[in-house]
């Protein structure tokens, strides 16, 4: 029985990873309370916090006294304080902004806690700031590295027993899933660029096509990406768009030899958590390359979650011969809001010792994920 605790609860990251852990818990019977850090009691965070105590009976734990009074006048009932939370919780899912993990990495330190970071933290400046106020770090090796779990290392990090895990993000889970199903096919690089959407009030609020925020380089995706497939090589750069739809990759997959796209695409489909979407715009003339997205994304119901819990690759892939080598040209979309939750729940199974032949099945029908090709061959 191990107690998972939650700081940032009311975040993009914890709101999706409570819920989906709680329905793991309870379908796989696993004991132990689900705590959650209160900071700034605003209306949304109020609003969170009644939902989640509804369906996952968390516990209310206060970082600041000053604060008990607004919360308890909501209805909250306090568990305890700042120190209480740490000491009642064995594992601590950090979901801040980026940039505000280091107190709660280091009083998890502390009180002994496993750690698990989302996707937006930056192991090596945690890390930094760490070792700058004093923490002694007997775990050095957990700031290295990215744990996805598309059956890929989970077994590696259960033999290792790390204390602190960082999950893939939602853009390097949408590389891993593809390099994963890809690489059976002799893929040697991959090379693109991604759009991510933009518009989280702490970072920016513009919202007009001129806010858009070209990548400086590479961005850490691939980097991350790298650090799960040695062996591939990871050239993309992210950009930040005003969007409201998914993130969208723009990719050239490098193979050695020749390579069918269908041969691809039939890998995509059978790997877990990835949906293949026909492209269907037969007939059509387009002025502008946008349009030929926008088929794309038209093309199906963007997916709600559990229906379709990840990565969406276009059918339409572009393939052509450079030598002794192929590069296909493909388009894919990640859907943002849950991409990254199921390594997060594994990652909670990890630190009970799940063993590894079934962790991915438990999860996905947990949480109801399949893979496939869309909208009707699709499986759990």
């Amino acid at each position: 029985m191990l107690n998972a605790g939650f700081v940032g609860f009311d975040g993009t990251e914890n709101k999706r990873a409570l819920p989906a852990i709680y329905q793991v818990k309870e379908l796989e019977g696993i004991r132990g309370d689900m705590n959650i850090l209160l900071r700034t009691p605003h209306a949304r965070a109020k609003s969170m916090l009644s939902k989640f105590t509804r369906m996952c009976n968390v516990r209310a734990f206060l970082t600041d006294e000053e604060d008990r009074s607004s919360w308890e006048s909501a209805g909250v009932e306090i568990e305890g304080i700042y120190d209480d939370f740490f000491k009642e919780s064995d594992i601590i899912f950090v979901g801040t902004p980026e940039g505000q993990e280091t107190n709660y990495v280091q009083a998890s330190m502390a009180h002994d806690c496993h750690t698990v970071l989302m996707g937006g933290a930056h192991r090596a400046e945690l890390l930094k700031d760490l070792e700058e106020k004093g923490i002694k770090i007997p775990n050095r090796e957990d700031f290295s590295r990215e744990f996805f779990f598309g059956l890929e290392n989970y077994e590696k990090f259960l033999k290792d027993a790390p204390k602190l895990i960082q999950c893939t993000s939602c853009n390097t889970t949408a590389l891993c899933r593809t390099t994963l199903a890809a690489k059976k096919l002799g893929l040697l690089a991959v090379l693109g660029n991604l759009d991510r959407i933009s518009g989280d009030p702490h970072n920016i609020v513009k919202i007009s096509p001129n806010a858009i925020q070209f990548g400086n380089g590479v961005g850490h995706q691939g980097r991350d990406a790298g650090t799960v497939f040695n062996n591939i090589k990871f050239l993309v750069r992210a950009s930040k768009v005003p969007t409201t739809m998914p993130h969208v990759h723009q990719l050239n997959l490098v193979f050695e030899g020749t390579k069918e796209p269908e041969i691809l695409l039939a890998q995509l489909s059978n790997t877990r958590r990835v949906v293949v979407i026909p492209y269907e715009d037969e007939g059509k003339k387009h002025d502008w390359t946008s349009e030929i997205l926008e088929a794309f994304i038209s093309g199906f119901e963007r997916p709600i979650s559990p229906e379709i819990f990840e990565l969406l690759f276009s059918d339409a892939i572009i393939p052509f011969q450079l030598g002794d080598y192929t590069i296909m040209q493909t388009v894919m979309l990640v859907e943002q809001m849950s991409m990254a939750v199921p390594n997060y729940v594994e990652a909670y199974l990890l630190f009970h010792g799940f063993p590894a032949e079934r962790v991915h099945s438990s999860v996905d029908k947990a949480l109801g994920i399949v893979h496939g090709i869309w909208p009707d061959r699709l499986h759990c």
